[in-house]
């Protein structure tokens, strides 16, 4: 379940942003999708901290795996790291993951993809993957940063504009004092405008992937809900936990009868009898389980499972989707046993 990964090359993106190559450290490649993360294991104060860092590259396309890490403000982790790691450190990560994916269609169709600030890392990675196997489809690409130089990848994006003509990419940028940019923040009536501006298919064929700030996200959801696009339409990814107020007022099981809860860990079986007001992760961790995980908040998807029989009551979710749930997947971080017996797969 833990990568050995070895630093393999560094390239500063922007100030304050790197892009960090790796390897793995055994023969066997590293298989990944386009739009997912990698959680790191971070030692730092005599303390074990995890983070989850996008996937920038995409598989079958770039020859090796890296991930972009940019400096949080305020963020002791992402500092650290960005000063401390150097070409030949051994890292250790979780396998990838992420629900943050791309399913191509042989029919042609829109794909909007928008982005700010470091939120254009997985979505690099998944144009790069639709401009592979879409051709046929049109993509617009709306991404938000406050100067160009502070846009990461800025110039492998135009180049890819020039290469590609079903590809067209907006640029908004809230500080730039070149006026001949006619857009500078995206708000819901910009994106009305841009959308309609720029779909060329129906408009029940059209996907949206999107990735940046929390109220940035809810504003491009908001609008589009308005719009009229489903919820199958609409993808995103989160890089910030929004979920401690949600879990706070959240009322769990007070019931502390034991539940049989029997985990299928790659070829190991084990089975806990998990209080019914205690999260299944929670009590694994407690005795020596090591299923995967990241944030705790039921937002990342990390600790990902299939539940194949009982019930589990989840707390809160940002991130599987009503066909997700109806196929029996879980988050073991908010998830509490809910029946008697129970097995889940990961």
């Amino acid at each position: 379940m833990y990568l050995q990964l070895k630093i393999v090359g560094i390239k500063e993106e922007t100030p304050g942003t790197k892009t960090y190559y790796l390897e793995n450290t055994i023969p066997e490649p590293v298989v990944y999708q386009a739009g997912q993360f990698l959680t790191f294991v971070i030692q730092l104060n005599h303390k074990e901290h995890r983070r989850s860092y996008s996937l920038s590259t995409t598989p079958g396309i770039d020859p090796v795996m890296a991930v972009t890490i940019r400096e949080k403000e305020n963020g002791e982790i992402s500092r650290h790291l960005l000063h401390t790691w150097k070409t030949g450190d051994i890292l250790t990560a979780l396998e990838p993951s992420g629900r943050f994916t791309f399913e191509p269609s042989p029919e042609e169709r829109d794909i909007f993809l928008l982005a700010a600030g470091s939120g254009i890392t997985p979505v690099f990675s998944l144009l790069k993957q639709m401009l592979r196997d879409e051709p046929a489809s049109k993509i617009t690409l709306i991404y938000s940063n406050s100067t160009p130089e502070r846009t990461i990848f800025y110039e492998q994006l135009q180049t890819l504009e020039q290469q590609h003509p079903q590809l067209k990419i907006l640029f908004l940028f809230s500080n730039d004092p070149d006026s001949h940019h006619a857009y500078r923040r995206l708000n819901n009536i910009l994106l009305e405008l841009l959308v309609n501006e720029h779909l060329l298919y129906h408009k029940d064929t059209a996907q949206f992937f999107l990735c940046g700030p929390p109220e940035y996200m809810r504003m491009i959801l908001l609008t589009l809900h308005f719009m009229g696009f489903r919820d199958t339409q609409l993808h995103k990814e989160n890089f910030v936990i929004t979920t401690e107020a949600k879990l706070a007022h959240t009322t769990i099981p007070t019931d502390d009868t034991p539940r049989e809860v029997n985990i299928q860990l790659r070829n190991e079986t084990y089975t806990l009898s998990v209080p019914a007001n205690q999260t299944i992760l929670s009590y694994a961790l407690e005795h020596d389980v090591p299923l995967p995980y990241s944030c705790k908040g039921g937002v990342c998807g990390s600790c990902t499972a299939q539940c194949t029989s009982g019930k589990v009551w989840m707390s809160v979710n940002e991130v599987l989707t009503d066909k997700e749930l109806a196929e029996g997947l879980i988050l073991t971080c908010v998830g509490y046993p809910a029946s008697d017996k129970i097995n889940i797969e990961l």
